[in-house]
């Protein structure tokens, strides 16, 4: 059986609710002019989602949390590579008891429940359900994706997850706007679908690396952006690296916030700037060009300042990572709390281009020729 209609009559958490009452197993892809989703699901259980987002990889986001070192990293990355079939980091990690399986399934939720959060702000589009025979057992132990788990997550507890974490960003945004005076800006809507005709595909039985590999998604992988976090953090005193969505720019990974409670990680993590409104972030993925000035006054740089400590610095460097055309990252840094000026920063955007000519060649299906990868033009002053 499957289900196709418009996003603007049926609603994504009514969807997943729909799915997983009557306990399916199938796909669901959510498609609009300029994003893409999937989730899939076993017995109405969500096992796995993604977009077409760039992502974080997993032991990128276990090394930042610090869960694990960058040693153990790459120790565990180096016997999965070297490893005859395809082996999962996760279970690797377990193997080598870097980590518990609690603490694998906690990274796995948050990531699935930050790819649905990005959906579930979505007002447009359509929607279609696939049910399909996904084998339950063997498959899981050698698939290479990391963000996937055999016995799944309670949809319905998800979904309120999910909810709560939308609610509490806007209600962050809300309050900042009304301590500082100006109104929310809101989003002006939705791009239109890319088309009026979706297809619907009967029922069939398939595997899950075959669904998985018919959505790639780019990859933030730790081996790589870590080592340049590293050297960034010699240029300047904090840094963020922001991933672009199909919404909003979220924070992905830090070196020298301040937070209360040793929780900088969380907080950057919970931080989203949109897309759709004036930024930095959104000049820079605009123009693909790096910054370098005083930060320009307006609603989103402003909440920016204050999310990141509330001092707003002398100077700020903000560089783009360029993949195939792309941009699938944002690194902003400054000096604070220093006043002293940023020195030269050539060589970062060469570490940052390195960096990304390092996650091609990693990746599961290497090319022999990658597309362009640069930083697309020479920095750019304040005056420019």
């Amino acid at each position: 059986m499957s289900w196709m209609g418009r996003l603007d009559e049926v609603s994504i958490p009514d969807l997943l609710h729909l799915v997983s009452w009557g306990e399916k197993t199938g796909k669901l892809v959510l498609v609009r002019q300029d994003a893409e989703g999937l989730i899939v699901f076993r017995k109405g259980k969500i096992i796995y989602a993604a977009s077409n987002s760039p992502r974080e990889a997993l032991g990128h986001i276990l090394v930042c949390k610090k869960l694990i070192g960058e040693d153990t990293l790459v120790k565990a990355l180096e016997q999965q590579h070297g490893s005859e079939r395809e082996r999962r980091l996760g279970a690797i990690l377990i193997e080598i008891g870097a980590i518990t399986g609690k603490v694998l399934e906690r990274v796995i939720r948050e990531q699935i429940e930050k790819v649905m959060a990005e959906l579930f702000l979505w007002q447009s589009g359509f929607f279609r359900f696939e049910a399909l025979d996904i084998p339950e057992t063997g498959e899981l132990e050698v698939d290479a994706r990391d963000f996937l788990l055999q016995r799944g997550f309670n949809t319905e507890q998800v979904v309120l997850e999910v909810v709560k974490k939308v609610d509490e960003a806007r209600k962050r945004r809300e309050e900042y706007a009304a301590a500082t005076g100006p109104t929310v800006p809101h989003s002006p809507g939705d791009s239109a679908p890319r088309s009026s005709e979706p297809l619907v595909t009967p029922r069939a039985s398939t595997s899950l690396s075959t669904i998985m590999a018919g959505f790639p998604s780019p990859t933030l992988r730790g081996e790589a952006t870590l080592p340049f976090l590293r050297h960034a953090a010699t240029r300047v005193r904090r840094g963020v690296l922001f991933i672009p969505g199909s919404h909003g720019f979220a924070g992905a990974a830090e070196f020298g916030i301040d937070a209360e409670g040793n929780r900088a990680d969380e907080k950057v993590r919970n931080l989203v700037v949109p897309r759709d409104h004036p930024s930095i972030l959104a000049d820079v993925m605009a123009k693909k060009g790096t910054y370098r000035g005083i930060l320009p006054s307006c609603f989103w740089n402003d909440y920016l300042i204050r999310q990141l400590g509330g001092r707003t610095p002398r100077e700020t460097i903000v560089v783009p990572a360029v993949v195939d055309g792309d941009v699938v990252a944002i690194f902003y840094g400054d000096n604070l709390p220093s006043e002293v000026p940023i020195g030269p920063v050539g060589d970062l955007e060469t570490v940052l281009v390195q960096a990304c000519l390092s996650q091609a060649r990693a990746g599961t299906q290497p090319r022999e020729k990658d597309a362009e990868l640069r930083v697309a033009s020479p920095t750019r002053s304040a005056s420019s």
